[in-house]
């Protein structure tokens, strides 16, 4: 017999969708925003318990640029949020090393 949690790691399922969102008209052009969403879903359960969950993250991936002439181009748009992460934990590395190296100049 296959526990629930057991059942429900076997069939997760994976997703990984761009989705592209409604076009705005900004003077000759038209925009339209892309949202990655990624994540899993998965369902398990015996005759006694069923279950269900998913982890699902979305951020904004970018627009695409619809000219009037029909050329069409499409814009990152940068993760803000996670190249401030990547700093503060470079700060936080730098200021550990050099405690570490006063530390052991003052013994």
């Amino acid at each position: 017999m296959v526990s629930p949690i057991g059942h429900m790691f076997r069939s997760r399922s994976r997703i990984s969708e761009n989705i592209v969102g409604e076009p705005l008209e900004i003077g000759a052009r038209t925009i339209r925003p892309v949202v990655q969403l990624s994540g899993w879903h998965g369902t398990g359960g015996d005759a006694a318990a069923d279950g269900a969950g998913a982890q699902l993250r979305a951020r904004p991936a970018g627009v695409i640029v619809l000219e009037r002439d029909g050329r069409e181009y499409r814009l990152p748009t940068p993760d803000n949020t996670r190249l401030i992460l990547w700093g503060l934990a470079g700060i936080a590395l730098m200021v550990a090393v050099a405690s570490e190296v006063v530390v052991r100049i003052l013994r």
